[in-house]
Parts: structure tokens; C-alpha cells; sequence
């Protein structure tokens, strides 16, 4: 809990069991790289506690510390598994690239999150799957997507939720395959 005005939460654990990190009311900007950097672990998740309002703001440059790598390249950046759940709020200002993106799985199963993002909203490169919750996306570039181009890879999965997306690109882009089961949806 709390603010931190120039910091970056990183997780950098074994690759084994998982990761939980509890948002209870953080207000974290990072000038310079992303607010939350999942480095390694096998998965984590992030809960948003009810009542809870938390904030993740970067700047518009990054510096890398490994020049020939562009990562983390978004505000709540994963290189494994990410859950997101619990029914906070959770609000990302990517004023560099990506709002929420992982490198594998990323699922949202609750929470009311906001990203506004000077390119992607939401992405999960193998898959990305929403089960409910609430997600307001303003991107430049897509809103919700999954970038992977491999059989039973690159996966959108809609479950539920509630959805208002403004994109510059597409609102919802999955590589191989979209599957749409329920919800509400506003583009």
C-alpha cells in the first residue's frame, strides 16, 4: 500500500510456484521503466482488494539495462504467467507503450481496471483471457490482443465482463483464434 513516486516493484523469483502481489491502495509511477516488472517467476498473480483503488503510471522514455532487449515495454510488464482478480480498481497511464502486457498467459478474472495506453491496452502473447471484471481501454494501437503465431497459441478468450474499448487500432486482435462466450462490449 502506499505511493511511490519514482520505483518499480520487480519480481525476479525462481521459476517455480507462484508469485502474489497484493494492491492495496498503491498509487506507483516509474519515470523511466515499467511501475510492476514481472522479470521471473513460474506465475503471479495480483489481486485488487475490494474497495481498493491503485495506480500505475510510467514515463514516455525508457531506459533499458540491457540495451539489446526492449523490455519490460509496457506499464505492468510480464515475461510469464500473470492473473489478475479481486474486485479493486486498477488504473494504468502507459504514456510509453503498452498498458498490461505478458510474454505468456495473462487472465483477468474481476477487478474494474482502466488503461489508457499510447499503444496496446491489454496483451497476453500466447494467451490473453478475461473471465469477468470490468475493462475501460483508450489505446493508440489495439485494445485487447494475443500476438502469438502458433497452433493453440495466440488466443483470445471473452468469458464475461463488461468492455468499453477506444482503439487506434483494432479493438480486439487474437493471432490464431477468438472465442467470445459472454459479456458486455462497447467499441
Amino acid at each position: 500500500s502506499g505511493k511511490l513516486d519514482d520505483g518499480q516493484i520487480l519480481v525476479d523469483a525462481e521459476d517455480e510456484g507462484t508469485v502474489k502481489l497484493v494492491l492495496n491502495g498503491v498509487d506507483i509511477t516509474n519515470s523511466d521503466s515499467a511501475p510492476i516488472f514481472i522479470k521471473s517467476a513460474e506465475s503471479t498473480v495480483i489481486s485488487l482488494p475490494e474497495g481498493t483503488e491503485n495506480v500505475l503510471t510510467d514515463g514516455n522514455e525508457y531506459v533499458f539495462t540491457d540495451e539489446s532487449k526492449d523490455e519490460p515495454d509496457a506499464a505492468l510488464f510480464s515475461k510469464d504467467d500473470l492473473t489478475i482478480n479481486g474486485t479493486g480498481s486498477l488504473a494504468v497511464h502507459a504514456n510509453y507503450n503498452d498498458g498490461i502486457a505478458g510474454k505468456d498467459d495473462v487472465r483477468i478474472t474481476g477487478g474494474d481496471i482502466t488503461i489508457h495506453a499510447v499503444d496496446d491496452g491489454l496483451s497476453g502473447r500466447d494467451l490473453l483471457a478475461v473471465k469477468e471484471g470490468t475493462l475501460t481501454i483508450d489505446a493508440g494501437g489495439d485494445g485487447l490482443k494475443s500476438t502469438k503465431n502458433e497452433e493453440s497459441k495466440g488466443i483470445v478468450v471473452l468469458e464475461g465482463g463488461n468492455y468499453e474499448v477506444t482503439a487506434g487500432g483494432d479493438g480486439i486482435q487474437a493471432e490464431t483464434s477468438l472465442y467470445i462466450a459472454d459479456g458486455s462490449y462497447k467499441f
